[in-house]
């Protein structure tokens, strides 16, 4: 026999054996607006988006209340790593059971309505955890669960049902879930880039929050296997119903006021809930509940929080400041009082918040002027490619909650800021901190860290003789580029002969240096700051901290 015919005499291959077959899903006897099979796509794409989404905007709920440190996003990525673990073995086991499409779509419904009821009801909800005491540590860790646990494990149990459903036999299962992995994975990159830099840059939290609950919603719509049907009707005006309700609900409330304030500006940036309000004849910059400047709403517009008058020690370690540069505008106080003092001094303000710029010039009266620059730009990066050279560099940057970025405090930002001083350069820094104790920890490293990279670094602490030394308080260093040191009496004599067009004259600059600290521990005994180690933002400062 040739064997032209024994390859035709071959008998035709077997069927998959049994064991080989996975038991079929629900039978497609369903009406979907969208084909099935890129109808599980775009639901596996939709949810690994929302999945990021949510998680990139859940540490803006969570700031409010428990600031922006390291424990918020410790928190979160915890919680949703929780969530997808659950989600993966819950939605495994109950995809074996029912292989349903319609329980699917049901799910991501139900996760859809949980995200946009966060949009409305998370703000209260992590401020009533904040009232019950919860702290910076613990808080986070509570309120995420609360919040973003539930949803999260309805979107982890999305990939294991969709390989359940999309796979035919064992022998395809691995092309399957790898397909539908990439698939979830490519949605979790474009919900983090979308949300990063379009969403939160360009509307508010809760607008995010409705988009990305509505956005699951419609695809759970579109491609929901309605049933062929008098009910078809009532189905679909359901689900009509409940994406209309979803673009009609109400934004979130702005920031919660107090008896007698006034909200004057509030609005979302990609670095902070921002509120402009006034009380009692004063106006406050806040980042989310915390106060960051207040003002005199009368001229010349002086600030209650006198830590910003500390800024004029500059003058007395260097009286011939021609050129200063402000790492931090906050309301721009100091900027505009170092102005009155001397209006053809050059004056370079750097925030990496645009808008805060711009309501220091709108509502916090920073004057317009050749004289004063401001670039929307983090410090380091600017005075890392800085042209020239600053008399005084004054670092007064804070993230919510009171808490300097970690790469402005260390050895290596310190030498940046050095390099740009001339050779009768003075460095100021605000912190806050107790001088001794429990909640000395930030001063005792910064002091450290200074005095590796300065000749001499002199330690003024605001009101530390009423209130004591373990009691955090405004601490200002000043740290000059010449060896030279300067005695507390020619502090004295210095501030005694100061004069200034500014409220920061000679009483308030006698005031000041009697706040000198000459008795300092040995710096030695700390752990400096460097790029390599600076934990503070898990470091205690005040009676309320960590």
């Amino acid at each position: 026999m040739s064997r032209k015919n024994r390859r035709k005499e071959r008998p035709p291959q077997e069927p998959p054996a049994a064991k080989d077959r996975l038991p079929k899903a629900s039978p497609p006897v369903f009406l979907r607006l969208v084909p099935d099979d890129w109808g599980l796509k775009l639901l596996v794409f939709t949810a690994g988006g929302v999945l990021m989404g949510l998680e990139i905007a859940g540490s803006r709920v969570l700031a409010p209340h428990f600031g922006n440190s390291v424990f918020v996003w410790g928190s979160l990525i915890s919680v949703f790593l929780i969530a997808l673990s659950v989600g993966y073995y819950v939605g495994g086991r109950l995809a074996d059971r029912h292989p349903s499409r319609g329980l699917l779509n049901a799910i991501c419904l139900a996760v859809a309505l949980a995200i946009v009821a966060l949009a409305l009801f998370g703000s209260a909800l992590c401020g009533e955890m904040a009232a019950w005491g919860l702290g910076e540590r613990t808080g986070p860790l509570v309120a995420s669960m609360v919040l973003f646990l539930p949803p999260s494990v309805g979107m982890g149990m999305v990939s294991p049902f969709a390989i359940r459903l999309a796979a035919s036999s064992v022998s395809s299962v691995g092309k399957t879930s790898g397909m539908l992995y990439a698939l979830s994975t490519a949605g979790s990159i474009a919900g983090t880039l979308l949300t990063t830099f379009v969403l939160i840059p360009m509307v508010g939290l809760s607008a995010v929050l409705k988009g990305l609950g509505l956005t699951l919603l419609v695809v759970s719509v579109v491609t929901f296997p309605f049933r062929r049907g008098r009910q078809t009707p009532v189905e679909a005006a359901a689900l009509g119903i409940t994406t209309i309700v979803c673009v009609i609900l109400p934004g979130s409330p702005p920031a919660a006021l107090g008896d007698g304030e006034i909200s004057v500006v509030d609005v979302d940036t990609p670095y902070h809930h921002i509120s402009v309000v006034d009380r009692d004849g004063f106006r406050e910059l806040r980042f989310d509940r915390y106060v960051e400047s207040t003002i005199l709403l009368e001229p010349p517009y002086p600030s209650p929080e006198s830590y910003t008058d500390y800024f004029h020690l500059a003058f007395l370690a260097n009286s011939k400041l021609r050129r200063v540069v402000f790492i931090g505008a906050g309301g721009g106080v100091g900027p505009r009082a170092f102005h009155m003092h001397d209006p053809t001094m050059e004056i370079d303000v750097v925030d990496i918040d645009p808008k805060v710029i711009e309501l220091a010039y709108s509502h916090f009266f920073l004057e317009r002027t050749p004289q004063i620059r401001t670039f929307a730009e983090d410090g380091r990066r600017f005075l890392r490619k800085a042209q020239g050279h600053y008399d005084a560099v004054i670092l007064d940057a804070f993230t919510i909650g009171g808490r300097i970025p970690f790469h402005l405090v260390t050895q290596e930002f310190l030498e940046i800021c050095r390099d740009r001083m001339t050779e009768d350069g003075v460095f100021v820094m605000n912190l806050n901190s107790a001088l001794e104790g429990p909640l000395a920890g930030i001063f005792r490293s910064m002091y450290r860290t200074a005095s590796t990279v300065f000749p001499q670094t002199y330690v003024f602490a605001k009101d530390h003789r009423r209130w004591g030394r373990g009691r955090s308080m405004n601490v200002i260093l000043v740290a000059t580029k010449r060896p030279g040191y300067i005695p507390p009496e020619q502090w004295v004599r210095r501030a005694a002969s100061h004069h200034s067009d500014s409220y920061v004259g000679r009483p308030r600059m006698e005031t000041m240096v009697r706040d000198l600290v000459s008795d300092l521990p040995d710096p030695a005994g700390a752990h400096g700051f460097t790029d390599d180690y600076a934990p503070i933002e898990t470091m205690p400062f005040s009676e309320n901290g960590p």
